[in-house]
């Protein structure tokens, strides 16, 4: 296991083994990884006879991943009336700006962050970064370690919620970041029985009609820079308004923009339907460029394949301006050094 962190993979574990009356944070507008990762970790925890319990800042979590558990919300007001937290650890979290409205309550007392993302700014008392491409990833290797403890705590629930998690970070398992070890842990989730190809339509086959008008507004708006190497989507309240859909409905639109042939690197911006100056940013790039460094540049991060920030303009125009003019310098530079030569070799 490569380690990327200031405490070693086993401090995670005796750190987590010492611990009592956890509170697991996840990030805002959550996805598969984040709340496979709290939900399994939680389920390891309460097997070494602890309390743990999971919140986020969002009023709900996504229907397509309200399998994961069957939990419709996550909110602190739902926690148990005599939970006080003692320990508090936040899984698949980069940056305390990531737990949205509950980063001023907690983010100062965030005792330990589990993470994937090589390129986030630490602010818990302890940090552990895995060398991986998904969280869930590192929550297996915790089930394994404690396993080798005499604690045998992965049921099918917590398997199917990490093969949930890696599934969905992985982009089911096509990312660069996917190793021998990322197929040797789902095979650990197998053993355990989940149902491999159900959870992945829960994933990726069963969206509603919602996402299809947002999918339908979202190829319209599509349009291309710098030679067809550069997809953008520039979705806006607007368009929001227009379309009848939700945030969730158009979390998912950056994948329309990579499977493109010729698309160096796609991105979608998404104003806030509460500040209409703050834009969300979504990036990913297909063989060279680097979505975590560019993302960077506004304050975000990610990885080499997939990163995210978000920036404030005047309006949409504005920020896709600025952006594209980051995105495009990035482009020139690895022209002139001949980075795409050779980029499709096996």
């Amino acid at each position: 296991m490569s380690e990327l962190s200031n405490i070693s993979f086993s401090e995670v574990c005796d750190s987590l083994q010492a611990a009592s009356n956890v509170l697991i944070l996840t990030h805002m507008r959550p996805d598969g990884d984040t709340l496979g990762s709290a939900f399994a970790l939680r389920t390891l925890l309460r097997g070494l006879g602890k309390r743990a319990e999971v919140i986020n800042s969002d009023p709900t979590v996504p229907k397509r991943l309200q399998f994961i558990f069957g939990v419709e919300s996550l909110r602190p007001e739902t926690l148990p009336q005599d939970f006080t937290p003692e320990y508090i650890v936040s899984v698949d979290v980069s940056t305390s700006k990531l737990l949205d409205c509950l980063e001023e309550e907690y983010a100062d007392r965030v005792d330990l962050a589990i993470d994937h993302h090589v390129l986030g700014t630490p602010f818990a008392k302890k940090t552990y970064v895995g060398d991986v491409g998904a969280c869930g990833e590192i929550i297996v290797d915790i089930f394994d370690e404690f396993k080798s403890r005499g604690y045998d705590l992965l049921d099918k629930a917590a398997a199917t919620a990490l093969y949930a998690a890696i599934c969905s970070d992985t982009g089911s398992f096509k990312f660069e970041a996917v190793t021998a070890d990322t197929h040797l842990r789902t095979a650990t989730l197998h053993a355990a029985g989940i149902n491999h190809s159900e959870i992945a339509r829960r994933l990726y086959d069963s969206r509603p009609i919602s996402q299809i008008r947002a999918t339908r507004a979202a190829l319209n708006a599509l349009h291309f820079y710098n030679n067809n190497r550069l997809a953008v989507i520039n979705f806006t309240k607007a368009m929001m308004d227009e379309n009848d859909v939700t945030r969730e409905d158009i979390e998912d639109i950056i994948t329309l923009t990579r499977g493109i042939e010729g698309v160096e690197v796609g991105m979608s911006i998404k104003q806030s339907p509460d500040t209409p100056n703050l834009y969300k940013v979504s990036m990913r790039s297909n063989r060279v460029a680097d979505a975590a460094k560019l993302c960077a540049v506004f304050g975000g991060g990610g990885h080499k394949r997939a990163g995210g920030c978000t920036v404030t303009a005047d309006n949409e125009f504005e920020a896709e301006a600025m952006l594209v003019r980051e995105i495009e310098r990035e482009l020139s530079e690895l022209d002139a050094a001949g980075a795409f030569e050779g980029a499709d070799t096996l």
